[in-house]
């Protein structure tokens, strides 16, 4: 049993997922200076730690069905679908096991909504505590990010991990790998229209970004001209959109969120699909201003944001004509309780 998690006792972590990222890729190893804006948003990735018997400690993806067991720290093999909770039992020194390391998340598969981020903040965050370590947001952000970078040797930003573990809504500076977050605050009337008015939509068709990361970052680094001018029309839009929010601007905010999806699909052909393209017709068309995928898209999620009248009319067409897509209410992740969460709780 470890030495750190009493006999009964479970430690719970959460953090949110990202959404509607406005100024992608700037955040990245690519560009020395950059700005993105971004919202957390209420579906989280769930870690919960509970004491075993023994000294081993097993790890479980309750969204994949898999399971496995590591009788020794030292020896871990970096692969699998549970690769991104390893490399957080590698980096937070894990001294001991003894325990069950489960995760789950409320964000469908490949979403786009940076969700192993979520996983990597929140596996930390339930680490340290175990370890009675204690962690700024910030900090915990930075050795997430470093998890897929560093250990997994994937291409990552940063923005991602410093949405899960602040939550709220951030306009970021980044001098990557470093950054400046500055949490913006809205006035009530104009977070509530927000909220009212937007849509998380699920296409059906997970997204896997790691391909068109690697095509996009080949074409910039071989100065392709029409991807460095689309990246540097990307930077505009985080302060578009900020500028837009601050000033109760949901259409100018609209505008933001459409000029970064038409520079986003300049990067790759795949980064939208006849599918995504339909979908965003017929949601302008049923009465939607604003429209992009998140992430890399390729599929994923999209945010969705409508005129205040026809929220029920853009729900509706996307029920009736693209039956596999998933539609979630937009709730920020803002209160009290945002960002990542670390609570104890006892066995009963």
């Amino acid at each position: 049993m470890n030495a750190g998690l009493k006999s009964g006792t479970i430690i719970h972590a959460r953090a949110p997922v990202r959404n509607a990222d406005l100024g992608g890729w700037r955040d990245t190893r690519l560009f020395d200076h950059g700005f993105v804006l971004n919202f957390a948003i209420r579906l989280y990735t769930y870690v919960t730690l509970s004491s075993r018997q023994d000294a081993a400690i097993e790890l479980e993806g309750q969204d994949v069905g898999e399971t496995e067991r590591i009788a020794d720290i030292r020896a871990i093999e970096y692969d699998g679908a549970l690769s991104l909770i390893k490399a957080a039992l590698t980096s937070s020194q894990m001294k001991a096991g003894g325990f069950h390391m489960a995760v789950r998340s409320e964000a469908p598969p490949a979403s786009g909504l940076g969700s192993s981020a979520a996983v990597g903040v929140s596996a930390l965050g339930a680490l340290h505590r175990l370890n009675g370590q204690v962690r700024l947001p910030y900090q915990i952000a930075s050795e997430a990010q470093r998890l897929e970078t560093e250990i997994l040797h994937q291409e990552c930003g940063v923005q991602d991990q410093l949405c899960s573990a602040y939550g709220g809504i951030n306009y970021i500076e980044v001098r990557y790998p470093e950054a400046h977050v500055m949490p913006v605050h809205l006035a009530p009337g104009t977070l509530l229209d927000l909220e009212a008015r937007s849509l998380v939509v699920y296409t059906g068709k997970s997204h896997f970004s790691s391909g068109t990361h690697k095509s996009v970052i080949s074409h910039f680094e071989m100065g392709d001209p029409n991807t460095i001018d689309a990246m540097d029309r990307l930077n505009e839009t985080a302060e578009w959109g900020l500028r837009s929010l601050l000033a109760d601007d949901l259409e100018g905010y609209a505008e933001a969120l459409n000029y970064n999806w038409t520079q986003q699909k300049r990067l790759h052909p795949t980064i939208t699909t006849p599918q995504v393209e339909a979908m965003h017709e017929a949601v302008l068309d049923a009465g939607a201003i604003g429209f992009k995928l998140n992430g890399a898209g390729a599929g994923g999620t999209a945010m969705v944001l409508c005129r205040h009248d026809r929220v029920h009319t853009v729900r509706d067409r996307l029920q009736e004509e693209f039956p596999e897509a998933v539609i979630f209410p937009m709730k920020l992740d803002i209160g009290q309780h945002q960002g990542m969460q670390v609570w104890e709780t006892r066995r009963r």
